[in-house]
């Protein structure tokens, strides 16, 4: 590469949704103009604030084209994605294609690898293996590893990630790099806004608000999150619910609060752009995820200084140390939820400890601002 030329990046993504966008949108947004020129084959699912993002991305220099890459697998539409993918990295001429997810991950590096690219990088997120069964989790694992062959490097978002990587035979420790999600803790500590965001959303100001901000699909666990309000709202009369996040499970997650008698204690907002504005109404968060890679919602919660309860999944429980910034629970356990949740709410004393040291455990581990310098450094390797 000529000297003071720019590395020219390719990312490549179907997922534009939750953690996923987010991570994205901080490597477009954050990366130096000077130093990178960007281009992105995106997926596009029509979620909200989607074309905004797109736009800013453009107003940012990049170049970004909308590829029809769906989330099942369609072997038509899959070999014409691949066909586009193809034709977009080489007209760019990238010296990286950097893929995210499991469908862009795939058709990503199948393309950038004909496409003879110099350096292929691979953020999986979360696998599809991961929550699979039977053939398709079979399917899932030979697909992954048969990309893997084409892949240069592994970036892990989480030290549970980086061992499946490596556990799972997809790449050697030496191809891995461990870059943990970062998030913006200084903008997100703003206790002074609790009461006027309490007024905004309703809550009586004597309440306790359990928040969780999720995607509604099957993975958040969604339905354990409610079951559990429910006996926590038992044993704690002030205690109220809050749930942020759209996706295909919110009409059920309607109808089970309903069901439950919980209507009158239970916020379901909705999907919120401006969901980080709203931590500080929380008293206590909550995550029930089956699986994550490292869920963005804890390190934001953390460093909005809330002590958190999480599921016990590899990722929830590399952002929350237990016992000390939250409360780790089996996953899919509706009464240790409940247990935690009821546990904190009545002792205020822990629930203030646990915020504050996950407020400073989140600004010494996962900073943007080093989220973003290990990305530099990794991009400038071998260049």
């Amino acid at each position: 590469m000529a000297r003071g030329r720019r590395i020219k990046i390719c990312y490549v993504c179907e997922a534009t949704a939750g953690g996923v966008r987010k991570h994205l949108r901080d490597l477009i947004l954050g990366l130096p103009s000077k130093k990178f020129e960007i281009a992105a084959m995106l997926g596009d699912r029509g979620e909200p604030g989607f074309r905004e993002d797109i736009r800013k991305f453009r107003e940012r220099g990049a170049a970004v084209s909308i590829v029809g890459m769906t989330r099942a697998v369609s072997p038509i539409r899959d070999l014409s994605a691949l066909r586009a993918l193809r034709a977009g990295i080489e007209s760019f001429c990238p010296d990286i294609v950097h893929t995210h997810g499991s469908k862009g991950g795939f058709l990503g590096r199948l393309a950038a690898s004909a496409s003879k690219v110099p350096r292929i990088i691979h953020t999986p997120h979360t696998f599809a293996f991961q929550w699979a069964r039977g053939v398709r989790r079979w399917a899932y694992t030979a697909a992954e590893r048969f990309a893997a062959k084409r892949s240069h490097v592994f970036v892990a978002v989480s030290p549970s990630q980086r061992d499946l990587i490596i556990s799972c035979g997809l790449a050697p420790p030496e191809r891995t790099r461990l870059i943990e999600n970062g998030v913006d803790c200084a903008a997100l500590f703003r206790p002074h806004a609790h009461d006027a965001i309490r007024r905004e959303l309703g809550v009586e100001k004597h309440s306790l608000l359990v928040g969780m901000v999720a995607r509604l699909a099957p993975q958040k666990g969604v339905k354990r999150f409610v079951a559990a309000a429910r006996i926590a709202a038992d044993a704690v009369p002030e205690a109220r619910f809050a749930l942020i996040g759209g996706g295909p499970l919110e009409a059920e997650t309607r109808r089970q609060v309903s069901s439950l008698g919980l209507a009158d204690r239970f916020l379901i907002l909705g999907h919120r752009e401006d969901a980080e504005r709203l931590y500080p109404a929380f008293d206590l968060f909550v995550l029930s995820s089956l699986y994550e890679g490292l869920p963005y919602v804890l390190l934001e919660a953390q460093a909005a200084g809330l002590a958190v309860v999480a599921t016990n999944v590899p990722g929830s429980s590399d952002a929350v140390a237990d016992g000390r910034t939250g409360v780790l629970v089996p996953p899919e356990d509706t009464e240790a939820i409940a247990e935690a949740i009821v546990s904190l709410l009545k002792d205020p004393a822990k629930r203030a400890a646990m915020a504050e040291a996950g407020r400073r455990r989140a600004a010494e581990r996962f900073s943007i601002n080093e989220f973003l310098r290990r990305h530099e450094e990794l991009y400038a390797e071998g260049l």
